[in-house]
């Protein structure tokens, strides 16, 4: 003969009460757009571009005094992250911008381009769609700073 099932407690209220309570602080955070740590409040990639947009750009200036925008594809994988450092080029002392300067100009060379200085622009460009893309025009752009001048 078997002996009859136990059956087995469910969660405690305790349990019960910290698990309503942490759905409802996701649930808050999610839907009033908080973040609050570990809350969230799910906007990632969400938010909303406008019609234009700004960020720094490096130019490498030639013997001659011509620009020419850095290309980040040109040069070695180590400086696929440039870009994003540079964003933050207002934030960084000067070692640090004189650096990062300084490594850019060292790759411009390295792949046998001349380097007198580095430039480096906050740009805004204007988002037009075009056949779907988005393409860029721009409409203002400021030098910030001058660096890694070749003093040869």
């Amino acid at each position: 003969m078997s002996e009859p099932r136990r059956s087995r407690p469910g969660p405690t209220a305790l349990v019960r009460a910290i698990v309503v309570l942490v759905l409802t602080m996701l649930l808050v955070a999610g839907i009033a757009t908080i973040e609050l740590w570990p809350f969230t409040g799910w906007r990632l990639y969400s938010n909303t571009k406008g019609p234009t947009s700004g960020s720094y750009f490096a130019y490498r200036v030639d013997r001659t005094g011509e620009e020419h925008v850095v290309d980040y594809h040109d040069l070695p994988y180590a400086y696929a992250r440039a870009p994003y450092i540079l964003d933050k080029f207002p934030r960084l002392d000067g070692e640090k911008r004189d650096a990062l300067c300084s490594a850019l100009a060292q790759g411009e060379r390295e792949e046998g381009r001349p380097v007198a200085a580095i430039r480096v622009y906050w740009e805004r460009r204007r988002v037009v769609p075009v056949d779907g893309e988005r393409r860029t025009k721009l409409f203002e752009r400021e030098l910030y700073a001058t660096c890694a001048q070749d003093d040869r």
